[in-house]
């Protein structure tokens, strides 16, 4: 269920692509924006006969999973497991949870409201990890495109080789270009296989359009970034204004402040009815709630002033 990712100093021995690894980084990086949306109190805490609860794991399992079963053991006490819906109730509804982990597997599956409970976060026993990976996605190719209107700014040339020796000089060549090496020598062999123009050799590279300017778009790619980044944030529930430089108008306002409270509203609903069910059962005090309720306050208080004065 959960991985260290290398916490203990392993080093992969794979080189992968810029674009892997900004997918990779986009992947982490939209996690742990996501991670301090929520604040969880009353978890079970270590002490006799009840293990710790680990923070860490539990939200990924909580966000990746999008619910964790929830049942007592008297070497462990209250504990969060991950787990597989079963059963089929008078609902639709399962009925049941199948555990099999390194620490845990019963013969059968738990039943729900009886041997144990689920803590969800979604109503279709789904994840949001889901929206991390498609905005992760979209960052990943914006990251792909900056980085080659990047290297293209400073160099747009085609070169011809005539041979497979020539290839090879010319793209070492400018690799040194584009790791910004501060000047270059190269084998004038390689102007005597070129043919002569107006008395002159032809070097083998030519450059199709001088004017970058007319082709640098990085700008625009670093606002579309901007944007997705701000898209994924409003998706989350985070009060963030629309990247829009115009005044806003009344039906723009309150569009804009649904889109806060249309996923949050689901996930709040979702996990106040599984921690009372929990709470009951376990006689605790858990209990979940957003980490900018203050702010959002803020917000829906500002929207509605502005309103009433239009």
């Amino acid at each position: 269920m959960y991985t260290y990712n290398n916490a203990y100093g392993c080093t992969s021995y794979n080189n992968p692509s810029f674009s892997a690894m900004s997918l990779n980084y986009w992947e982490r990086s939209l996690f742990q924006r996501l991670r301090t949306l929520f604040v969880f109190e009353g978890l079970p805490v270590g002490g006799a006969n009840q293990v710790q609860t680990d923070a860490d794991a539990f939200l990924y399992g909580l966000f990746v999973r999008g619910f964790l079963a929830v049942f007592k053991t008297n070497q462990y006490g209250v504990t969060f497991q991950p787990a597989t819906p079963t059963g089929y109730g008078l609902q639709g509804q399962p009925t049941g949870m199948q555990i099999a982990t390194p620490y845990f597997s019963f013969s059968r599956p738990l039943v729900i409201g009886a041997e144990c409970e689920v803590l969800k976060l979604t109503p279709d026993y789904s994840g949001i990890w889901d929206i991390v990976q498609k905005y992760a996605r979209e960052l990943q190719l914006v990251e792909v495109a900056i980085r080659q209107s990047t290297i293209n700014a400073r160099m747009a040339y085609v070169l011809a080789a005539s041979d497979d020796k020539q290839a090879a000089s010319l793209k070492a060549m400018m690799e040194r270009v584009e790791n910004a090496d501060p000047y270059m020598i190269y084998n004038k062999g390689i102007e005597g296989k070129s043919k002569l123009v107006t008395g002159q050799p032809e070097l083998p590279w030519a450059q199709w359009d001088r004017d970058l300017k007319k082709n640098f778009i990085l700008p625009e790619l670093l606002d579309a970034r901007r944007t997705i980044i701000t898209d994924f944030y409003r998706e989350m529930g985070v009060p963030i204004p629309q990247d829009k430089k115009e005044r806003v108008n009344t039906l723009e306002t309150q569009t804009n402040m649904s889109e806060f409270f249309n996923r949050r509203e689901i996930w709040r609903q979702c996990l106040e009815e599984s921690n009372k069910r929990i709470n009951r059962m376990y006689g605790l005090n858990l209990s979940a709630k957003f980490a900018d309720e203050e702010v959002l306050k803020d917000a829906v208080q500002i929207t509605d002033s502005k309103l009433n004065q239009q």
